[in-house]
């Protein structure tokens, strides 16, 4: 059930309960709290989530869940879907994600066995597809879910999407399914600010069972940032508890100074050229003496045009200067490895999903 208090409200997170006739390819993680701590930023959610919202699932459909990573996006659908299904006892699930969409719509047309397939996506009676930007490489798999929205449209069925952005902001995604998508009931989720943001670190602390002081909970929440999700507060959560064994008499301004300094660490920095490219190197598993070398095998070539790509993306560096750091090739060598790695990531969802954690990873 939901709970209120001082505008904040408390959702309780479900996972569905698959009944038969429900098929599921999604495993979404659990989430470090069992309810969803919601201040104003996210009233789009706990509307959503009312037993008024949850009715009208089917008609609002399809609704279309946004925001950052970390924001608690899958785990909302999860429990949209779970609460919808449990309105009666007869109706059944397809969890799934974009990537697995596509890779099952592959299976099925190699196997032909695409009746198979369209009766798992198309006659449930609630479709939840996790991460639909997954499909903006596959452009056959994108044609497959426009008429599989369609379908579960026509026949009054539920549909629930989830995306790190609105859909007109998704690159590479068809315009015909951008418009369906946007034609349906859009609910921005948010990272928590300070009131939320302070809720959540003390039920964070107590499932952790932290033992830590009001005003040094309350003091982390009201100096963290706007974009911290619950995983990175429980990190400084238990950052602080390991700090504080260590030295557990600290004077007010010592504790002030420590809590300041675990939320600078918390702040990424801007990175260099050798930091991106370490983290290319380790992603595609390449020795950084390969990447920045002269080697012209292909798999080295493009590692070395990602790692030049997503260089002129989070810096302002040159292709001049990102030519000198890979052994002073001309500038033009670098334009023409960008604009050949933006094509490739056109049609290679494998190099797309490098080019997230990458720059997830130095995201701030």
């Amino acid at each position: 059930m939901n709970s209120q208090s001082n505008s904040i409200a408390y959702l309780t997170l479900q996972q569905p309960r698959m009944r038969k006739g429900s098929f599921a390819t999604l495993i979404g993680a659990m989430p470090l709290l069992d309810v969803f701590v919601a201040g104003p930023e996210n009233q789009w959610t706990v509307e959503s989530l009312s037993p008024v919202g949850v009715s009208e699932l089917a008609s609002r459909s399809p609704v279309f869940l946004y925001g950052p990573s970390g924001a608690g996006k899958t785990a909302v659908a999860l429990t949209l879907a779970a609460r919808w299904m449990n309105e009666t006892t007869d109706r059944n699930l397809t969890l799934t994600s974009g990537a697995d969409f596509s890779r099952a719509f592959t299976r099925a047309i190699e196997a032909d066995d695409m009746d198979r397939f369209r009766q798992l996506h198309r006659e449930c009676d609630c479709l939840l597809v996790d991460n639909i930007q997954e499909l903006a490489t596959k452009p056959a798999a994108q044609e497959e879910m426009i008429s599989t929205i369609d379908q579960l449209i026509n026949d009054g069925r539920a549909i629930i999407v989830t995306s790190p952005e609105l859909p007109s902001l998704v690159p590479n995604l068809r315009s015909a399914l951008t418009s369906r998508l946007n034609g349906g009931f859009g609910i921005p989720v948010a990272y928590p600010t300070l009131a939320s943001r302070k809720e959540i670190l003390k039920r964070l602390a107590a499932s952790s069972q932290i033992a830590i002081g009001d005003e040094e909970l309350d003091a982390i929440g009201a100096q963290s940032h706007d974009n911290m999700s619950a995983m990175q507060l429980r990190g400084i959560l238990i950052r602080w508890s390991h700090h504080n064994r260590i030295a557990p008499d600290r004077t007010p301004n010592e504790s002030k100074r420590m809590i300041d300094s675990l939320l600078d660490s918390q702040i990424a920095k801007a990175p260099t050229l050798s930091d991106i490219a370490k983290v290319v190197g380790r992603e595609m598993q390449l020795a950084m003496e390969l990447l920045r070398g002269p080697g012209r095998k292909s798999s080295v070539v493009r590692a070395r045009g990602l790692a030049m790509f997503l260089m002129r993306q989070l810096t302002d560096e040159s292709y001049q200067n990102i030519g000198k750091y890979f052994g002073g090739r001309d500038h033009t060598t670098v334009m023409h490895a960008c604009k050949k790695t933006e094509e490739d990531l056109a049609s290679d969802l494998e190099l797309l999903r490098v080019v997230d954690r990458v720059k997830q990873r130095f995201k701030k």
